[in-house]
């Protein structure tokens, strides 16, 4: 379990303090089935989330079945999902798209209780007070522009972006905050040298929280993985995120 705390400055009084679970990169498969989500949840409800936040990746697009695979994970997630009082909302990965111009399966985790945001955003109301939740489709998998989506935006936003390296464009877009997932911090990590392996949109911030242009990022070294199917150095993650008001 990580636990990390982000101070922003606009952040409504009312919203101070709210907290989110971050899952990324599930990966479900049938060398990775559903079932061996369930530590990973269980510690996430265990949190009691405000809010989840579902960052992509939650199957292998390379191995087993897409439908069966894409039910079985949100199947998974949906106790969890129902459990955090203020929603739950995902995001899509490179391995979630099917081929183009189709898009996932929206229906599927709506019946879930999980709100899918496809360059779209949708809004949190608390005593007169908004934040809003922006997602947007994987750069890798279709062309996406975090500019739209966000000029006519006016409240504090946080945008899932499964992948990091895209921080900078969000940053330009007026995000408050960044969440993202992609890398698997790498998987096998040797010290004093890092990462020996990065995904393509996931070589400039690995792992952690780092600061682009103001904005705070932090990506998730995720649950599952990718042949090969190991991890050194680099434990999956659960990650709860508190939200501060800024002082003053």
């Amino acid at each position: 379990m990580e636990s990390i705390t982000v101070t922003l400055p606009q952040l409504p009084l009312a919203f101070d303090g709210l907290r989110a679970v971050i899952l990324g990169d599930l990966h479900v498969c049938p060398s990775f089935p559903a079932e061996s989500l369930t530590p990973a949840l269980a510690l996430a409800k265990a949190a009691k989330p405000d809010l989840l936040l579902l960052v992509g990746d939650y199957i292998c697009d390379r191995e087993g079945d897409y439908n069966a695979d894409m039910t079985a994970c949100v199947n998974a997630l949906e106790p969890l999902a129902r459990s955090a009082r203020r929603g739950a909302f995902a995001v899509f990965g490179n391995h979630d798209f099917p081929a183009p111009p189709l898009d996932p399966p929206q229906e599927l985790w709506e019946s879930a209780g999980i709100t899918p945001l496809l360059d779209t955003i949708a809004s949190l109301r608390s005593e007169k007070a908004e934040l809003e939740i922006a997602g947007l489709r994987s750069a890798i998998s279709r062309p996406t522009d975090p500019k739209a989506l966000l000029k006519s935006s006016r409240a504090p936003c946080i945008l899932l972006w499964h992948e990091p390296d895209r921080a900078s464009f969000a940053a330009d877009a007026g995000a408050s905050l960044m969440l993202s997932g992609h890398t698997h911090g790498g998987q096998l990590v040797l010290p004093g040298v890092g990462p020996l392996r990065l995904p393509d949109e996931g070589k400039r911030y690995p792992a952690g929280l780092t600061y682009v242009e103001r904005m705070p990022l932090y990506t998730t070294r995720g649950v599952g993985v990718l042949p090969p199917r190991m991890r050194l150095n680099c434990p999956p993650e659960v990650t709860v995120l508190t939200l501060k008001r800024a002082a003053g």
